[in-house]
């Protein structure tokens, strides 16, 4: 599965430093950012729901956000309009 990211308004420092750890680490930047998103994701130590309804009381959270601020708009929806995606 192939997934793309894009990450905007990186502030330089921040890039300069992912630039040399990658260099220091032998990857390219993109495969870089992906280890340290992978570690900080994976090491979060948030338990995988454990029955469906923990995971539907888990998704209202989510649901919750957009509940009377996007105009009934889903989030993909939402992602094109701000891309200005037709």
């Amino acid at each position: 599965m192939s997934t793309t990211l894009t990450i905007r308004n990186l502030a330089e420092p921040v890039k300069q430093k992912l630039r040399l750890r990658a260099a220091s680490n032998g990857r390219s930047m993109e495969a870089e950012a992906r280890e340290i998103l992978s570690a900080a994701v994976l090491e979060t130590g948030i338990a995988p729901p454990k029955t469906a309804e923990e995971m539907r009381e888990r998704l209202k959270a989510f649901t919750g956000i957009w509940s009377g601020k996007a105009g009934g708009k889903t989030t993909d929806e939402l992602m094109r309009e701000l891309r200005g995606d037709d």
